[in-house]
């Protein structure tokens, strides 16, 4: 009685939609949306979004992708980065610059893959403390700072599981 008590969730987890064993299903994922904008006077200068991503388990990672725009400040913005507002002398990631022919300020991607230390991103971005600075070289507006807000998260999740 005792191994068929046992036996029985363990041969609905190999028969069932999970797949355990074949590999689809021996990880975990979650990922965060954000967006932001940043109108001192009213008017939006610039906006940000962004999407991170995370695995963790027999596959593990992260990426994140970002767009910055601001037709006001586009030819104005010396750098921009990605920093915690909570700490904002501490830059977490470098945004390049796009190039002058380009319409937005900066796009682009990065992943643990290439190099990228992601660790304690979605941490600071779900909590509300991610932001975005451009330095720029106009005197009225030395530097401008988008507040990124959480638009869209889903928690830990297996996919390919039922």
């Amino acid at each position: 009685m005792g191994y068929r008590a046992l036996s029985a969730p363990f041969a609905a987890l190999t028969i069932g939609a999970c797949n355990l064993f074949g590999g689809r299903c021996d990880y975990e994922l979650r990922s965060i949306q954000l967006s932001g904008d940043a109108s001192p006077t009213g008017t939006q200068i610039a906006a940000a979004e962004a999407s991170f991503s995370e695995q963790r388990g027999s596959v593990n990672g992260g990426s994140l992708y970002w767009l910055v725009t601001g037709s006001t400040l586009k030819g104005h913005v010396l750098s921009a980065s990605l920093k915690d507002a909570q700490n904002p002398s501490q830059v977490l990631l470098d945004l390049p610059l796009a190039p002058a022919e380009r319409n937005e300020i900066a796009q682009g991607a990065t992943d643990t893959r290439s190099g990228a230390n992601l660790s304690g991103y979605y941490g600071i971005f779900s909590v509300g403390r991610g932001i975005v600075e451009l330095q720029t070289d106009l005197s009225s507006r030395p530097t401008v700072v988008i507040p990124l807000e959480v638009t869209g998260s889903e928690d830990w999740s297996r996919p390919y599981c039922s």
